[in-house]
């Protein structure tokens, strides 16, 4: 099962109410809410490092690039969103919570959702609601009245008490001796669970996936309309970006490892110091600018490579608009058609994404050498015909 890091699945809800209604919203270094002190309007805080031990009486929306303590009181729904996120205190309504690192102990009377590298949730907990956690690592223990879900990449540790049903997808599954399962518990594991008699209250099923066929109809249309998609954006930027598109597939022709590793070190760089930027005080526009430019990058790389691949496969060079619009189709639909087979779909995709974007960074500085180039060689040129003129004239 894949590492996923889904945090800025959590930016979407701030974005939206941000537009339905004018929110004042505060950037600053540290936010502190001291233990006594009362906050009655709803919060919109951006900060480096946040302690919330106060009371906030209206809905709390914090993003904290290090820490986030949450050791307070909360009347109304809080969203959390840290690189390390500590709830202890207590919560009348609903929680949720994202972050690298993710410890609950305290009480939340609503439900808990929380989405993270690591979660604990500590025997000190209480949560009255339900419970949904997304994480590569979790570990349940406390006391949960409602239902939970856990859906891990690595291991899932049980433990505590569960008032409702469990359901897990997980690699890995560990019920400890204290687990208790008031009701059914659904697993899907690649290893069967036999957990002691007592634990489960209710019944035990295990969920086995049918396995996807290699081309369902379903993905086959994924995969078609994705194709007309890039097809329709290749060609506009073809048309636009001739000079920039020509040097990419020619540097991917002649130096394919140098596109290779400097492709692979900006796809993994470039997303690191966006999400960084969004952090610091480099300021959100910045990091933004920078996932925007990866994005893009990482969508025209495969129109690059759709170029080399069609080319390859007719075994000639057309610059004619036609031969090059039958290169775009042939070598995307290739790149398409490969990324539908899951056996090597991951392969295809990392070399496709990784040789494209670095044949696009190097074609562009290349371009920009040329045009700071350019001039000075045509000048040359002028002054020895000039030089070979006056040579004639007078003989």
């Amino acid at each position: 099962m894949p590492k996923f890091n889904k945090n800025l699945i959590f930016l979407l809800p701030f974005a939206l109410a941000l537009q339905a209604q004018a929110i004042a919203f505060l950037s600053t270094n540290t936010y502190t809410v001291a233990k006594g002190e009362t906050v009655a309007n709803e919060q919109w805080i951006y900060a480096v490092d946040a302690t919330v031990d106060g009371n906030i009486q209206n809905d709390l929306f914090l993003m904290a690039g290090n820490r986030l303590e949450l050791g307070g009181e909360f009347s109304q729904s809080v969203w959390g969103l840290g690189g390390g996120v500590f709830l202890t205190g207590k919560a009348k309504q609903n929680v949720r919570l994202s972050g690298k690192t993710i410890q609950v102990g305290g009480q939340i009377d609503g439900n808990l959702m929380a989405l993270g590298d690591t979660i604990h949730v500590a025997t000190n907990s209480v949560v009255k609601g339900d419970m949904k956690l997304l994480g590569n690592s979790i570990v349940l223990e406390g006391n949960t009245q409602g239902d939970v879900s856990i859906t891990v990449s690595r291991i899932a540790t049980i433990s505590g008490k569960i008032g409702g049903n469990l359901t897990i997808v997980a690699p890995e599954i560990i019920l400890q001796s204290d687990t208790r399962v008031g009701g059914n518990l659904t697993y899907t594991s690649g290893k069967e669970l036999v957990p002691a008699k007592g634990i489960v209250g209710g019944s035990l099923h295990r969920a086995i996936p049918p396995a996807a066929p290699v081309f369902s109809k379903k993905l086959l249309t994924t995969r078609l309309i994705w194709f007309l998609a890039a097809l329709m954006a290749g060609i506009p930027f073809v048309v636009l970006f001739p000079m920039t598109t020509a040097m990419a597939t020619q540097l991917v022709h002649a130096s394919p490892w140098r596109c290779l590793w400097v492709g692979a070190l900006c796809a993994l760089a470039l997303p690191i110091l966006g999400t960084m930027s969004l952090f610091s005080f480099l300021g959100i526009p910045l990091g933004l600018l920078i996932l925007g430019g990866w994005g893009f990058l990482v969508y025209t790389s495969r129109i690059v490579m759709g170029l080399v691949i069609g080319t390859l496969i007719l075994r000639r060079s057309n610059t004619s608009v036609g031969g090059v619009l039958l290169s775009l189709t042939i070598g995307l639909a290739i790149i398409y058609l490969a990324t539908a087979i899951p056996a090597i779909a991951w392969s295809v995709q990392t070399v496709v994404v990784s040789m494209g974007m670095g044949a696009l960074l190097l074609g562009l500085f290349q371009k920009r050498r040329l045009i700071i180039q350019v001039p000075e060689e045509l000048k040359k040129i002028e002054e020895l015909n000039e030089k070979q003129n006056q040579t004639e004239e007078k003989t």
